[in-house]
């Protein structure tokens, strides 16, 4: 049977190379949420959204659920900034979707309204805003600056996500603030953090 994808223009990538050293050096990736590893539930969302699913700097925890794509990261030292410079340069798509690999209760409706937002606007970066709060990995980001990233990271610039943005075309997408988004967008920093 071939799966028709909702959004075949638009790759999806989650990073999973973070140290974890909050959560006690354990990859949260691995951390079980009503029995299934935040991975498997990220993979399990996303694969009937996207053309494709990244994941970057995988840390050798073993095999990946579904059919991913995986990366490692090129640079060290630089963040989550790493991530994203490895999946847009191995993503297949014009339009790359990054996803926090520590986001255990993601929303296929947020995701896809913030999809049809940037298609209705499109932008170089498009980046989820709630409550005042942005947050970087839960956006959209064009192939198109690639190039910029690889340059700003090798120049030495900021490892902020946000401080990058800046010399790019970066919308924000306005999300009103509810219990159900501040979940879907919420990163397990800390074990109290699957309290939600």
């Amino acid at each position: 049977m071939i799966l028709i994808k909702a959004f075949p223009e638009i790759s999806a990538a989650i990073l999973a190379g973070g140290r974890s050293s909050r959560f006690g050096g354990r990859n949260k990736a691995l951390i079980p949420v009503d029995g299934v590893t935040v991975i498997s539930r990220t993979i399990s969302l996303l694969e009937p959204l996207f053309s494709e699913i990244i994941v970057a700097g995988w840390p050798p925890d073993g095999p990946l659920p579904g059919d991913v794509i995986l990366v490692h990261d090129r640079y060290s030292g630089v963040g989550p900034l790493a991530g994203i410079e490895a999946a847009l340069r191995v993503a297949g798509s014009p339009l790359l979707f990054v996803f926090g690999g520590d986001m255990p209760w993601l929303s296929e409706e947020l995701i896809r309204a913030q999809v049809n937002e940037y298609i209705a606007n499109p932008s170089d970066i498009l980046i989820a805003r709630s409550g005042g709060f942005a947050e970087p990995l839960h956006s959209l980001y064009s192939r198109k600056i690639h190039t910029a990233l690889v340059s700003h990271i090798e120049g030495g610039g900021s490892n902020t996500i946000i401080d990058f943005c800046k010399l790019a075309e970066t919308r924000y997408y306005d999300i009103p603030l509810t219990p159900e988004t501040r979940k879907a967008l919420t990163n397990i920093n800390r074990p109290e953090d699957l309290l939600i």
